[in-house]
């Protein structure tokens, strides 16, 4: 078991820009009367295939999230800031930041989402950029990116609201959801030198907006 993999940490849901695959118009959603949102979440956790758990957040909302939604609703952009994160080792808990970060146990990042239907309900693509963790103990630095699918708890579409639930669920290293018009999409993590591994995220967040917005999903 690699030290090195198992930090992959939660840069997960850190987000970058990325191409909508032919035909994702047809199962595209739109937020509207919203222009920016932010809240703040609690426990995060993502699992590489065959490697440890890494948690974010564990005392309580110490996440944060904020963004911006751009013209027509449909994207938007995000920033992120995780907190407290670590894995543990044989019984020694190992902090895990993200390069450069003036704190040991932080990862900050920010990208685009996208609004989609997934199963017929709404739902959120996040597709992360290389993002460099570098973590106590490690022997190399790791690379984490792919892309994360969500679902949108509430509110239901149609519905006006000024908060948004969203959730991502996996089973260890496979996340729940992984195919948008027939295209496959996954998290992965790289430490230098090693092999590729698919990862899952776990997480559930609320973010808070200044006026109520509705999701058209038809």
């Amino acid at each position: 078991m690699s030290k090195k993999m198992m930090l992959l940490a939660l840069a997960v849901v850190s987000a970058a820009a990325f191409a909508v695959p032919t035909g994702a118009s047809a199962q595209e959603i739109h937020l509207t009367n919203v222009t920016t949102f932010g809240g703040t979440f609690g426990t995060g956790t993502l699992t590489a295939k065959e490697e440890p758990v890494i948690t974010c957040g564990e005392a309580g909302n110490q996440n944060h999230v904020t963004g911006t939604v751009n013209a027509g609703g449909t994207t938007g952009e995000i920033s992120l800031d995780f907190t407290a994160c670590h894995t543990t080792i044989l019984g020694i808990t190992r902090e895990c930041h993200t390069a450069g970060a003036p704190v040991n146990n932080t990862i900050k990042s920010s990208g685009v989402f996208h609004l989609i239907t997934i199963n017929e309900k709404p739902g959120i693509l996040v597709t992360p950029v290389k993002t460099t963790l570098e973590c106590q103990s490690a022997f190399a630095p790791i690379t984490v990116e792919g892309n994360v699918i969500g679902t949108i708890i509430s509110p239901a579409c149609g519905v006006a609201s000024n908060s948004m639930t969203i959730k991502f669920s996996a089973a260890g290293a496979v996340q729940e959801h992984k195919t948008y018009t027939g295209v496959n999409y996954n998290l992965t993590a790289q430490t230098t030198g090693f092999a590729i591994k698919e990862a899952g995220l776990v997480s559930e967040s609320t973010t808070e907006s200044a006026t109520a917005g509705t999701l058209d999903c038809t």
